[in-house]
């Protein structure tokens, strides 16, 4: 049991998804994945690139995240803008260009 709300995905500076409970919401990015084609001397296969929208996933029922249910549940969507928002605030988004208020330069205390 963790005795955090939830959980924030960052990729650098950008808020890409936010998780709480079973609920993760991803925001909309760009993003690579491998396309499936076997890698060769040590090299992965090639990447494909892709984008995705404000998707949600009830990951209790879909670990995967195949099945986009934003639209069948707009209450956790926007439960889960709001704790976006907060963090937002916080560390910042270049994603949205916030500005984070509790973070420092890398290797300063």
């Amino acid at each position: 049991k963790t005795p955090h709300d939830a959980y924030y995905y960052y990729w650098g500076q950008e808020l890409q998804a936010v998780r709480s409970g079973s609920w993760k919401l991803h925001f909309p990015h760009a993003y690579r994945s491998l396309t499936g084609e076997p890698g060769r001397d040590g090299k992965p296969g090639g990447y494909s690139q892709g984008r995705c929208g404000l998707e949600l996933y009830n990951l209790a029922d879909d670990i995967g995240e195949s099945r986009d249910v934003a639209a069948d549940h707009p209450e956790v969507v926007e439960r889960l803008e709001k704790l976006a928002a907060r963090m937002r605030v916080e560390l910042g988004d270049s994603r949205t260009k916030t500005p984070g208020t509790a973070i420092r330069p890398a290797g300063k205390l």
